[in-house]
C-alpha cells in the first residue's frame, strides 16, 4: 500500500518541541561535549556513557556507499517497533523513508550539530509518530557516526487512554493513507474507544487496523470521507451528520473531524434526541401559527376557510391567486418557486394515504417556515404541488430554497414500517414587472420538470420557456 512520508526537521528549540523530556537532557549533554566547534568523539559520547538512555538509543556508522549501518539498536525501540534493525542499514528502508534518514544524517554531518526530527511511522502499526534527536560524533578513523535518540510520541498515553475510554462520546484516531503523489485515498483506524464501537454497532471489539472506507456502513459513508479528506488537506475542522438506519428507530450521528498530525480525530455524538426535538419544535411552531390564525375574528376565520388548504394550512389556489396581486405590487424583486414531493405516489402505495398526507404536511411545514420568515407566500395548488412567492432576486431565492430542500431531506416521516425519507424537487423563475403570475408560474413549472428529469432532489432555474403542464393544473386544479 503506498504511503507518503510526513516529517519535520528542526535545528533549534529541541526541548520546547519534543514531548520526551530525555530529548532536552540529551541535547544539553551533547552541547557540553561539543567544544571548540568540533564534534564530540565517539569515545566520549557513546552508548556506553549514556546508559540511562540506552534502550532508545541507536548508533549508526557509515557503510561507504551513502547508507548507514545500525551498529546498535536499542531494545526499547525494537520492542515498540516490533522489529530489530541491528546489523542492517538505512538501505533496508523504502525509498522516501531511506532518503529522509540519509538526508538528515548528511545535513547533521555537514553542519556538525544535532538535529531534531519528527516523522510518521510507516513500518510499525503500533506507533503513529517518532521523534528523534540526531547527534553526529567523530569516529577514531575520522569518519562521522551518529548517536540517535528515537522515541515514539506518547502524549501521556496511559492517562489519555483511560480518559478517552470512559467518555460517553465516540473518539476515533485516524492516520492518512496517501498515493505516491501525496493525495489521500483512505485512512487507517489507529484507535477507537468503547463508546465509538457502541454508537456504530460494531460487531467486533476493535476497529483498530481497519481502513476507514471499508469499516462498516456508517464509517464508509462518502459524506464522512469527504469531511475527513477536507480536514486533512485543508487543515481545518469539519462536521457531518449521518443517519444510521437501524431495524428499530433512526439513529443520527454527528461527526466532528479535527486534523491531527498526518491524520484526523473523529468525535462522534448521538444527536437523535436533538433531531427529534427539532422536528417536534417545527410541528409545534406550525400548530402555534395555525392556532393564532384560528383565533382571528370570525370574518377572518371564514375567509381563512375559503382561502386556506385544510391539510397544510397553506393558501389554496383561490387564496394564492387572490393574494398575488396585492403582494406583487408591494415588492420590487420577486421570484416564484414550484415544488413537489419526489415519488409521492410510491409513498402512498407503500404506506397508505394517511402517511402520504403526513408527508405533504411535513414538506409543506418546512417550506412555510422558511418562506414566512422573509414575508413570502406559500400555496398548495393540489396533490403534492406547492408554489410560493419570494420577495427577492434569483440568487437569494436559490439560497433560501436550498435550505428548505436540505431540511426536508433530513426530516424523515414516521410510519409503521419505519421512517420514510423525503426529497423534493424545485423549479425557480423570476417574476418580473409586466409579467403575469400565470406566465411566471409556467416558467417555474418548466424548471421543476427539468429538476425531475435531472434526477430529482434538486433545484433548477427556468430558461423562460412555457410549460403546458402547469397551465393544465391551473385550469383543472390538479397535476396529472
Amino acid at each position: 500500500m503506498p504511503h507518503r512520508l510526513f516529517f519535520e526537521v528542526h535545528d533549534s528549540s529541541f526541548a520546547e518541541r519534543a514531548q520526551s523530556r530525555d530529548i532536552g537532557e540529551l541535547h544539553a549533554l551533547y552541547l557540553a561535549a561539543h567544544r571548540d566547534g568540533a564534534m564530540p568523539s565517539q569515545a566520549a559520547f557513546d552508548i556506553s556513557v549514556l546508559q540511562q538512555y540506552a534502550p532508545f538509543l541507536m548508533r549508526l556508522e557509515p557503510t561507504g556507499t551513502g547508507s548507514y549501518r545500525y551498529a546498535h539498536y536499542g531494545r526499547g525501540i525494537a520492542s515498540v517497533a516490533d522489529f530489530d534493525m541491528t546489523g542492517k542499514s538505512t538501505a533496508d528502508f523504502d525509498g522516501p523513508l531511506r532518503a529522509f534518514f540519509e538526508d538528515t544524517y548528511a545535513r547533521a554531518k555537514a553542519e556538525m550539530k544535532a538535529l531534531f526530527t519528527v516523522h510518521r511511522a510507516i513500518k510499525s502499526h503500533l506507533v503513529h509518530t517518532w521523534e528523534r534527536l540526531v547527534m553526529p560524533v567523530r569516529m577514531e578513523c575520522g569518519d562521522t557516526a551518529f548517536i540517535v535518540y528515537n522515541r515514539p510520541r506518547q502524549f501521556e498515553q496511559d492517562f489519555l487512554m483511560a480518559l478517552v475510554n470512559v467518555l460517553p462520546d465516540g473518539i476515533i484516531a485516524l492516520r492518512t493513507c496517501r498515493q505516491n503523489d501525496g493525495v489521500p485515498f483512505d485512512a487507517h483506524i489507529v484507535s477507537a474507544n468503547p463508546a465509538s464501537l457502541a454508537l456504530l454497532g460494531s460487531p467486533s471489539d476493535s476497529l483498530e487496523g481497519q481502513l476507514l472506507r471499508s469499516a462498516g456502513p456508517v464509517l464508509s459513508s462518502e459524506s464522512l470521507w469527504t469531511a475527513v479528506r477536507s480536514a486533512i488537506v485543508q487543515r481545518r475542522k469539519d462536521m457531518v451528520e449521518i443517519l444510521a438506519n437501524t431495524e428499530e428507530l433512526p439513529l443520527y450521528l454527528r461527526f466532528q473531524v479535527t486534523p491531527f498530525l498526518d491524520g484526523a480525530l473523529l468525535h462522534i455524538a448521538d444527536i437523535t434526541a436533538l433531531k427529534q426535538a427539532n422536528i417536534v419544535l417545527e410541528r409545534e411552531k406550525q400548530q402555534l401559527s395555525n392556532e393564532i390564525f384560528r383565533q382571528q375574528s370570525e370574518g377572518d376565520m371564514l375567509r381563512g376557510l375559503a382561502y386556506r388548504d385544510p391539510l397544510t394550512g397553506a393558501l389554496n389556489r383561490r387564496g394564492f391567486f387572490a393574494a398575488a396581486g396585492e403582494w406583487g405590487n408591494k415588492h420590487h424583486q420577486r421570484s416564484l418557486v414550484a415544488m413537489d414531493v419526489d415519488h409521492f405516489k410510491q409513498v402512498n402505495d407503500r404506506v397508505g394515504h394517511l402517511i402520504g398526507d403526513a408527508a405533504i404536511q411535513q414538506a409543506g411545514a418546512v417550506l412555510f417556515n422558511m418562506v414566512s420568515q422573509v414575508d413570502g407566500i406559500v400555496g398548495r395548488l393540489g396533490g403534492d404541488e406547492f408554489v410560493c412567492m419570494l420577495p427577492m432576486g434569483l440568487p437569494e431565492a436559490m439560497a433560501l430554497i436550498e435550505q428548505a430542500r436540505v431540511r426536508i431531506g433530513i426530516s424523515p416521516v414516521p410510519s409503521p414500517i419505519g421512517p420514510i425519507a423525503l426529497t423534493c424537487s424545485f423549479g425557480l423563475a423570476a417574476w418580473t414587472k409586466g409579467t403575469g403570475i400565470e406566465e411566471a408560474l409556467r416558467q417555474a413549472d418548466t424548471a421543476l420538470y427539468a429538476a425531475k428529469a435531472a434526477g430529482r432532489n434538486q433545484i433548477k432555474q427556468s430558461d423562460g420557456k412555457p410549460a403546458e403542464t402547469l397551465s393544465r393544473l391551473l385550469r383543472s386544479g390538479r397535476r396529472n
